[in-house]
């Protein structure tokens, strides 16, 4: 079960630094593959390109949590809670919204796969305690 969560986190970690480093790299090739400009305004710019430090941050922290046994299950359920709260928050957008572009909805099930398969390891983690 250690090696398994130690793979879920690399991806997790992978995932989220390579997101925010195109934020905070290369926010206009970044977004513009969605078909979000963010030339349109230095305000715009600013605001897309802020969560890429979040989620670079949150990804080391992933990434810290396959080499530290004491943070591990506490990066796991930062991972759970941090991809099913992407994914509620594209759902909410697209029902209020509408539909956003191809690429958009494939990161939004990839958030959620990511999210659930976090939550479906922590589950095992707590049969596996309690058995």
């Amino acid at each position: 079960m250690i090696r398994l969560t130690q793979a879920y986190l690399a991806l997790a970690a992978l995932t989220a630094l390579f997101v925010g480093l195109g934020m905070l790299s290369m926010p206009v090739a970044f977004y513009g593959s969605y078909g979000i400009d963010p030339t349109l305004s230095p305000s715009l710019a600013s605001e897309l390109r802020s969560p890429g430090v979040l989620l670079t941050s949150i990804g080391l922290f992933f990434a810290y949590g396959i080499i530290s046994p004491r943070w591990r299950n506490f990066a796991l359920w930062t991972a759970a809670v941090f991809y099913l709260g992407y994914a509620t928050a594209r759902a909410l957008s697209l029902a209020l919204d509408g539909i956003p572009s191809t690429g958009l909805l494939v990161a939004g099930a990839f958030e959620l796969a990511l999210g659930l398969a976090a939550a479906a390891l922590l589950l095992t983690q707590r049969r596996t305690i309690t058995a």
